[in-house]
């Protein structure tokens, strides 16, 4: 485990933070226990999920909204995602329309004069143990660039956000120079899969730039219905996307796959392994979800400073927490244990 160290003084947190730090610690101590098990005592241990319902947003004629599913008992995340009601996709605003309330309308710069309509949504508080923060929902009813032929669909792009919303808010992207900017400060190699490259012109205000497996046969010509994406700024990670077409999500849709993994990981936190595009027989809903909701220690791998990273900030949290328990337990490799010391005086 590779994660960078931030050491900070002593300070009274809000009770709401202090209340998500704890569920963030528990949630982790106990996963790392998890890991030790058997599988039959796993399931034992894990018991039934709890669905948790966020934020949600009038989406054409119905509505779209977040959710997660936890572990009735620790509170560990499972699953994470959207769902899309039977209206929401009717009824959709078009390129030359105004956007809905709760909405934006905005100015694509891929070269095309079309529109997309975004939709942000928080996921519920009980999801921060999670490296995602919020959902960006956008409606493309002309599609977009950059390929001839393939993304010009009406479709969805389904943005799981890991940067905070005031960050993504400032993303402009309004410019040659600042295309030429993003092109030359890219997210290092293993936070992305090692089949995905940079897209070419696809850097989007209040998105980034997006990275796709370019050996997909959904980037052919009259192929695309369903792909995942993950997109960065500024040598940041910001997001895992599945971006499906208005009329796949119409044909109900029953799709799990796995999702290519990246080597390293920007910040601590719970990472899907597969995703799910499922229509619900019961509500009639589009459940869009990252599954297998999996425990994830950052690194900062290749570094130039010739220095080992070992531990982020809420790594360094749990630390605190469990130092009296056993420290190994949180699987700190051994050129890291010199730094236990500092760490509990840093935080003491």
């Amino acid at each position: 485990m590779q994660s960078k160290l931030k050491l900070a003084k002593k300070k009274c947190l809000p009770e709401q933070s202090m209340q998500r730090l704890f569920r963030l610690v528990t949630g982790i101590f106990l996963a790392l226990t998890l890991l030790l098990m058997p599988a039959s005592q796993v399931e034992a241990a894990s018991g039934e999920s709890k669905y948790i319902k966020g934020e949600s947003r009038k989406v054409g004629k119905g509505e779209v909204f977040t959710w997660v599913r936890v572990d009735k008992k620790t509170g560990i995340p499972r699953q994470l995602g959207i769902s899309v009601t039977p209206n929401a996709l009717q009824g959709l605003p078009a390129d030359d329309e105004q956007a809905q309330a709760g909405s934006l309308r905005l100015k694509l710069i891929d070269g095309s004069p079309f529109h997309n309509f975004e939709y942000e949504l928080m996921f519920p508080e009980e999801a921060d143990r999670t490296a995602f923060s919020h959902m960006g929902f956008n409606w493309n009813p002309e599609g977009h660039g950059p390929l001839p032929g393939v993304f010009y669909e009406p479709h969805f792009d389904v943005h799981f956000y890991m940067a905070t919303p005031e960050y993504r808010h400032s993303i402009t992207n309004d410019s040659l120079a600042d295309d030429l900017h993003v092109q030359n400060i890219e997210p290092p190699r293993p936070f992305l899969p090692e089949a995905y490259e940079r897209a070419p012109n696809t850097s989007e205000p209040r998105m980034g730039t997006h990275y796709a497996d370019m050996t997909s046969e959904q980037l052919k010509p009259g192929k695309f219905d369903n792909i995942f994406l993950f997109g960065g700024h500024d040598g940041n990670v910001l997001f895992w996307e599945p971006m499906l077409t208005r009329d796949y999500l119409l044909s109900k849709p029953n799709f799990h796959e796995n999702i290519q993994q990246p080597k390293a990981f920007p910040v601590s936190g719970y990472y899907p392994l597969s995703y799910s595009v499922k229509h619900n027989e019961k509500t009639g809903n589009i459940d869009i979800s990252l599954d297998e909701l999996t425990l994830r220690a950052s690194s900062y791998p290749n570094n130039v400073y010739g220095v080992e990273p070992c531990i982020d900030s809420r790594m360094a949290d749990i630390i605190f927490k469990y130092r009296d328990a056993k420290p190994q337990g949180l699987l700190i490799p051994d050129k890291c244990k010199s730094l236990l010391p500092v760490i509990e005086k840093g935080l003491s």
